[in-house]
């Protein structure tokens, strides 16, 4: 065999290793394809929703992939600008590192973008690490994100938060901004010990 083709053939096997890892990887967030939904409220998520009054949380059924994803928007609700949040918290976790990744569109009004925090907590409820990521870039089409980090050994469970901020150089958020989540994954890798 030639030098090039044995480079090859160790660089497929790498990648295919790796994918049969992520692929044992199980999606830790409950309706994470934003598929169930009881009016306003996808199902295992936590809102800013107030209901009957302010809707700021919705189902949307422009999506990357089956019948919904989530559209958290901003609103004026009486002269202060309400953002929508889904929140899924107590989530249990294993492993040695951990990816999220998903899908988004964003319109952005005065740079408003999307924020994404993970925070990892000890048995006793203490934070041990925060992730974070804001998806600034508008996309009109649902666009890739990812983000990856190392679990410390303490952490046991993790609190998810999705929502919008002001972007830079601004206080305030503006009515009109709205981000669509879908199709989200967080998949923890386990040692090697650990897997079946």
């Amino acid at each position: 065999m030639k030098p090039t083709s044995v480079t090859g053939t160790i660089a497929l096997a790498v990648l295919l290793l790796l994918s049969v890892m992520r692929l044992n990887g199980q999606n830790l967030l409950k309706n994470g394809d934003f598929e169930n939904f009881t009016g306003n409220e996808p199902k295992y998520w936590t809102t800013t929703n107030i209901p009957k009054v302010l809707a700021v949380v919705s189902p949307m059924t422009k999506c990357h992939k089956g019948k919904y994803a989530v559209k958290c928007e901003v609103k004026d609700f009486h002269g202060s600008k309400m953002p929508g949040m889904i929140s899924q918290t107590d989530v249990e976790l294993k492993g040695k590192s951990l990816e999220l990744r998903g899908y988004y569109v964003l319109n952005s009004v005065g740079k408003d973008a999307g924020f994404i925090a993970i925070e990892l907590q000890d048995a006793d409820g203490n934070t041990v690490k925060i992730c974070q990521e804001n998806l600034a870039n508008p996309a009109v089409e649902f666009t890739r994100f990812s983000m990856a980090g190392d679990i410390p050994s303490q952490a046991l469970w993790l609190d998810i938060k999705l929502t919008l901020l002001p972007g830079k150089g601004s206080d305030n958020l503006h009515e009109g901004s709205y981000i669509l989540f879908d199709d989200l994954e967080v998949v923890a890798v386990l040692p090697e010990k650990e897997k079946s």
